[in-house]
């Protein structure tokens, strides 16, 4: 303890108070990628500066900062939260759009605090890298950020399972700088997209554009989300360095020139996860950690063209804490939970090229997943007692070609995308379905490709009140004769902009998406036969949205919308007798046995949101969804899914005080989750219960029970202390202050069990197939308050 205190008296008497740093800013047109001619100016401070493309502002005392850009022609951008570091030079970007004009060719000026597209005018919020950062309960994770958001929805546990307006995590997509990286979380669900941890390291995130409609064409296979994470730029004066030391885990970064001329620069981090020690002193009953690693390199060339070259990988590791106490709830943990190391990674390259009239990018990539999973009962590891043995790989190398380009007043992106994707799955399967119990061999390899074309384009009409898009695109796979038409899959979309005051605009947009179904499900062979490839299509969603935006002073924005989406085609598990939209919510895999596409579905809802950026060192958002999301059983009937919560209430503030203070809270509360019951007599059954480690869902009465209202309060405290060269960071971050009631309503279920940890067979002398263990019930723990800490050293 005196060596602690110690360190932070010398802490505070070797914090200076003269400390500055600088930045370049690249500014260019928002559409072609030209550089632009710009003026920048710090809020509430004198300092400015002007010229092109790359602007420099010098001697900036420490502290966090708002930016505004100028452009003749163009409207204001704002780059916002910039934390200035000490004898540092930050390297920021933004691009700027062009201003609306009257019939006299005069610059209308506009302010514009919150991004929106032609393409997409509703549905898309922006959040910045120090927003994600200083989010309480985020624990610097972007997925948790976005969770403060309007229409998201999560299960109430430390998972990141994200269900965005009614469907599930498998409808989400994520790409960094324009090349899709299909795994963002460690020990992520295969079939889905959800894991507990975040992979990408959000100091490199200069910001995140999350779409929960209105998706642009040029992406493919979005039903429901789509996350575009821009990365940074590296400073360009030399390497910097970055260490966190955290209570979860640690991590080591660099960035800087690479060359003399500074035109080459790269990002790096190193990741190792502390989790392990975390959650066994916190007695939880599994050990998860995890590495992971991403870069970026990136050569400027003087022409304003770009190459880059991007890379993020983990190794996931998994084991029991064996010493955790053996509370019914833990023991049934244990019993259920496979053991399941998994390693991914992406890879890719791209190339932007500017031509007289617009731009050029051309990205390739190539990732790969590395799923294995294990149990034996009892987690006795005998061959007798082996359950599953399942070991699954995903590759796909993908090429992108897109071109922006303009035709008079009309803006048009044109583009296409293939993809070349192998899977195999070499597994032996024990599994309890709804009517029998199945024993897979699977030995499967499969290569296709996947192909699409889009087009869309944008222009201003009736003296730029009134902006108006339209896209389509086509999709096909040469994976079977369901598929490979690229006529079935015609994707049309328009949104619509109508600024009807100065601070207020009415937004719509509509448009049908398809994604082909997981891989798990294409690739699933029985016998050398492809069991589901002449039965799986296209899923196909169709949007409708509609709201009005206000646009205050002072960086306040509210906005309200309505929404509706149809779902056709979605995969249905013939053993089970459910949709695939129910279920990925969990460790495992979703989507490997015999489906078809006979699956039904719609969601409806209307969103609220009132937010506001950071102006006297305070910020806040406040968010609310009203929603129902429903799918078919077995005889068409729309029913609740495993996401119609009616209600997502979401409240978060903080400020910055002095003394580089800052404090955040969040407040969440989300009305209970259906939840299928139980079967128990079947359950009990010493043939079922020792393959299935657990309960059964009885999904003849799929989600006819509700959980509790989940409901859990984050907090946050950060510290900084500034010195001549570097700064050092202390920060806190309590999820679930007060320990709430397990979402679940379901009762915990196990075995009684004897004095050797074997159940108890209640009719020992009745034939094999009759005999019953006794079980014992009770009810799930309360949350256990998830407390993170950890130090920041900056140079």
């Amino acid at each position: 303890m005196k060596i602690i205190i110690t360190f932070f008296l010398c802490l505070f008497s070797m914090a200076g108070h003269a400390q500055v740093g600088s930045v370049n800013i690249s500014i260019d047109d928002e559409f072609s990628k030209k550089p632009l001619e710009a003026s920048v100016s710090i809020l509430n401070s004198e300092i400015t500066s002007s010229g092109k493309s790359n602007i420099q502002l010098l001697e900036i005392p420490v502290g966090n900062y708002t930016f505004e850009i100028s452009s003749s022609g163009y409207e204001t951008g704002f780059l916002y939260e910039i934390n200035i570091l000490p004898n540092q030079n930050l390297t920021l970007s933004i691009g700027l759009k062009k201003s609306k004009t009257t019939d006299i060719q005069e610059v209308v000026i506009t302010r514009k605090a919150y991004k929106t597209t032609a393409e997409s005018p509703l549905s898309l919020r922006n959040i910045t890298s120090e927003e994600v950062q200083k989010s309480a309960g985020s624990n610097r994770d972007v997925s948790k950020a976005i969770l403060s958001f309007p229409g998201v929805g999560s299960t109430p546990t430390f998972r990141n399972d994200l269900f965005i307006r009614g469907g599930s995590s498998a409808e989400n997509k994520f790409y960094i700088d324009g090349i899709e990286v299909p795994v963002i979380n460690h020990f992520q669900t295969q079939g889905a997209s959800g894991g507990p941890r975040g992979i990408i390291t959000v100091d490199f995130i200069k910001d995140v554009d999350f779409y929960s409609g209105a998706f642009p064409a040029k992406r493919n296979g979005v039903l429901s989300s789509l996350f575009e994470f821009n990365l940074k730029e590296a400073r360009k004066d030399k390497l910097g360095y970055k260490a966190i030391l955290g209570l979860d885990d640690m991590q080591f970064m660099m960035d800087g020139p690479l060359s003399k001329d500074q035109s080459w620069s790269g990002l790096f981090s190193v990741r190792k996860s502390n989790l392990q020690l975390l959650f066994k002193a916190i007695g939880l009953p599994f050990l998860p950690s995890y590495y992971d690693a991403t870069f970026k390199v990136s050569k400027k060339y003087s022409g304003g063209d770009e190459l880059y070259f991007i890379g993020l990988g983990a190794i996931d590791e998994f084991k029991f804490n064996e010493n955790a106490e053996k509370t019914l709830y833990n023991q049934t943990l244990i019993d259920r939970l496979p053991v399941s190391p998994q390693w991914n990674y992406t890879f890719g390259a791209g190339y932007r090229h500017l031509v007289d009239n617009g731009n050029w990018l051309f990205t390739y990539s190539r990732n790969m997943l590395d799923n294995q999973a294990t149990k034996y009962y009892r987690n006795r590891e005998t061959p007798e007692n082996l359950l599953y043995d399942y070991n699954s790989r995903e590759a796909e190398n993908k090429f992108r070609v897109d071109r922006n380009f303009q035709v008079q007043d009309y803006r048009v992106s044109a583009g296409s995308n293939i993809n070349f994707a192998k899977y195999s799955n070499n597994s032996t399967i024990k599994q309890v379905n709804q009517n029998e119990i199945n024993f897979d061999e699977i030995d499967s390899q499969i290569n296709f490709l996947q192909y699409g074309l889009y087009l869309q384009s944008s222009k201003l009409f009736f003296n730029d009140a009134l902006t108006v898009s339209l896209g389509a695109r086509v999709d096909a796979s040469n994976y079977s004769d369901e598929t490979s038409n690229p006529l079935e899959q015609f994707s049309p979309r328009l949104s619509l902009k109508y600024k009807i005051a100065e601070n207020w605009a009415l937004n719509f947009n509509s448009g049908i998406y398809y994604q082909l179904p997981a891989y798990t499900s294409l690739g699933y062979r029985l016998n050398d036969v492809l069991i589901n490839k002449n039965t799986l299509k296209y899923i196909k969603n169709s949007h409708i949205v509609g709201g009005v935006e206000y646009s205050g002073d002072n960086n306040l924005r509210l906005t309200v919308e309505g929404y509706y989406k149809k779902y056709k085609n979605y995969p249905f598990s013939l053993r089970n007798g459910i949709s695939l939209a129910n279920i990925g919510a969990d460790f495992g895999v979703v989507g490997s046995e015999p489906v078809d596409s006979r699956g039904l579905g719609e969601t409806y809802g209307f969103e609220f949101l009132v937010q506001k950026r950071t102006v006297n060192n305070f910020y806040g958002i406040l968010a609310y969804t009203f929603g129902y999301s429903k799918f078919s059983d077995s005889a068409g009937e729309l029913l609740p899914s495993s996401w119609d919560s009616r209600h997502i209430l979401s409240a978060s503030a903080g400020k910055y005080f002095k003394k580089n203070w800052n404090f955040g809270a969040r407040f969440r509360m989300q009305s209970g989750l259906p939840e299928t019951p139980y079967d128990l007599n079947r359950s009990s059954l010493v043939n079922v219960w020792n393959i299935a480690n657990g309960p059964i869902q009885d999904f003849s009465r799929l989600n006819t029970l509700r959980g509790n209202i989940s409901h859990q309060l984050d907090l946050r405290a950060e510290k900084k202390w500034v010195f001549n060269k570097w700064q050092f960071t202390v920060y806190m971050d309590i999820i679930n202050v007060y320990g709430s009631k397990n979402a679940s309503g379901l009762p915990v279920v196990n075995l009684q069990r004897d004095e050797m940890g074997d159940g108890i067979v209640a009719n020992p002398s009745a034939p094999q197939d009759q005999q019953v263990y006794l079980l014992d019930e009770g009810t799930a723990d309360s949350n256990t308050p998830l407390p993170y800490f950890g130090f920041i050293f900056e140079f």
